[in-house]
This record gives structure tokens, sequence and C-alpha cells, in this order.
């Protein structure tokens, strides 16, 4: 039979494991609304950018589940040192996701605008896609590594 000390840890690491859990998923729709965004505008598909700017609010719901269930497990939980350090450290990447996100949305919008202004010539323009690319490589790995709790791969 398990004690309560046992059943706290448990329902703690369950919370963690949440935790974790929500930010890869918020990761993960970044990255994809990042992928989205630059391919609605090489493509100019003003519908590929208005489902970036729906999903959105996909991500801002996870972001606010996250800070929901980061209070909840400080409030009842009461973590210390290292754990105490990974939710505030779900909190900062969840803001930051947020925010990507909200970059994502906001190339999206400027889909119409772009075109229809003759910017495509643009050189500038062309780069866009390299940069996305190696912005969401970034984010996937960094991700990757808070997941596995791996500084060295993060600082990498």
């Amino acid at each position: 039979m398990a004690t309560g000390q046992e059943h706290t840890v448990k329902a703690f690491d369950d919370d963690i494991g949440h935790l974790r859990a929500l930010v890869s998923q918020m990761g993960g729709l970044a990255e994809q609304a990042i992928g989205d965004a630059m391919l609605a505008m090489e493509r100019n598909d003003t519908l590929l950018a208005k489902q970036v700017r729906k999903k959105d609010k996909q991500i801002d719901a996870i972001e606010a589940e996250v800070e929901k269930l980061a209070v909840r497990v400080i409030a009842l939980r009461a973590p210390m040192a290292d754990d105490l350090r990974e939710v505030v450290a779900a909190l900062k990447i969840a803001a930051v996701i947020e925010r990507i996100g909200d970059y994502a949305k906001n190339i999206a919008k400027r889909v119409p605008l772009v075109h229809t202004a003759g910017i495509e010539r643009i050189e500038a323009i062309s780069v866009l896609p390299a940069m996305a690319q190696m912005a969401s490589e970034m984010v996937h790995d960094v991700l990757d590594a808070f997941s596995a709790r791996d500084a060295e791969a993060a600082i990498r």
C-alpha cells in the first residue's frame, strides 16, 4: 500500500509530466504555424494563412492551461530546487512559444498584403523561408532538450 508521501510524489510527477506534455504540444503547434505561415507567404495561399491565424487561439489556450497548472503545482506541491526551476522554466518557455505563435499569425496576416502590393519581387522576401526553417529547427531542438532535461543540448 502506498504511503501519503508516495502518493504526493506520484501526483507531483504526473503534474510535471503534464506540464512537459503541454509545452511540447505548444511547441509543435508553433513550429507548424511558422512553417504554414511561410508556405502561405510563398504560395500566396490566403486560406492557409487564415488557418494559421485561427490555430493561434489554440496555442493561446494551451499557454493559459500551462499557467494554471504551474500555479496549482506551486501552490499545492511547494516544489523546491530543480523541481521549482522546471515549473518556472515551463512558464517562461510557454510564454516564448505563445509569442512565436503570434509571430506566425502576424506573418499570415500579411500574406494578402504582400502579394497585393507586389512585394514578392523584393529579394529580402526570398530569404524568409530559410530563416523560418532555421528558427523552427532551433525551437524544435530546444524543446527536445527541455523534454529530455538535457542542459548541454539546450546550450548547443
